[in-house]
């Protein structure tokens, strides 16, 4: 399995509320049309009270059968426009982008 991590950030000026209505209501929608998308999970970063904010919103996991799997999937109409809709919502030049060689240690 190919995994990709991205780690995310609001744009400026945007809530952690509007953020997250955003990624879950329009573009979440988006991503789950990309060809060949076997897993999508968004986790949100919290914060404790009175604590310094974590330096990025999110990471977001995609998985796909391989690397190939995942080149043709971005270059799908589907997926140009999941990348395309992230600009009215992230911070698009403070993306990271991983892909990562998963092992699990336990569960």
């Amino acid at each position: 399995m190919f995994k990709v991590i991205f780690l995310v950030s609001r744009k400026q000026g945007t809530t952690v509320e509007q953020y997250r209505e955003y990624s879950t209501g329009t573009h979440a929608p988006l991503v789950t049309r990309i060809p060949g998308l076997e897993r999508y999970v968004v986790n949100y970063s919290e914060t404790d009270a009175g604590a310094e904010a974590p330096p990025h919103d999110g990471l977001i996991e995609l998985w796909f059968e391989s690397g190939q799997a995942f080149a043709d999937a971005m270059a799908s109409s589907e997926g140009q426009a999941a990348v395309a809709d992230q600009a009215q919502f992230l911070d698009t030049e403070r993306t990271v982008m991983m892909v990562v060689d998963e092992h699990v240690v336990t569960g």
